[in-house]
């Protein structure tokens, strides 16, 4: 199965939300990891890497929980604007424009 991408922009507070796609999988460590782009109003975005560990998740990944708890689990992150890790991304790095 697939990962979840996060396309819809998912709101931090008035004048951020979120977007996140997938990066990689660390099968050995059952981390996740993805590319979390931050919109603001002025239409600036900032990049970089979340890790997510899916100790919690079980094996059925199809189930929509799943997708629900790493959304929630990415938020967490992504409302602080910066990274949880010292990975910097397999496809794209990290970056603010």
């Amino acid at each position: 199965m697939p990962f979840p991408e996060f396309e819809t922009p998912v709101t931090v507070d008035s004048q951020r939300s979120w977007t996140a796609t997938f990066d990689s999988y660390d099968q050995r460590n059952e981390d996740v990891y993805y590319l979390v782009t931050i919109h603001d109003a002025d239409h600036n975005t900032a990049r970089f890497v979340v890790q997510v560990g899916l100790y919690w998740s079980g094996d059925d990944w199809s189930d929509p929980s799943f997708t629900e708890r790493l959304r929630q689990e990415i938020h967490e992150v992504a409302v602080t604007g910066e990274t949880n890790t010292s990975y910097t991304g397999n496809t794209y790095p990290p970056e603010k424009t």
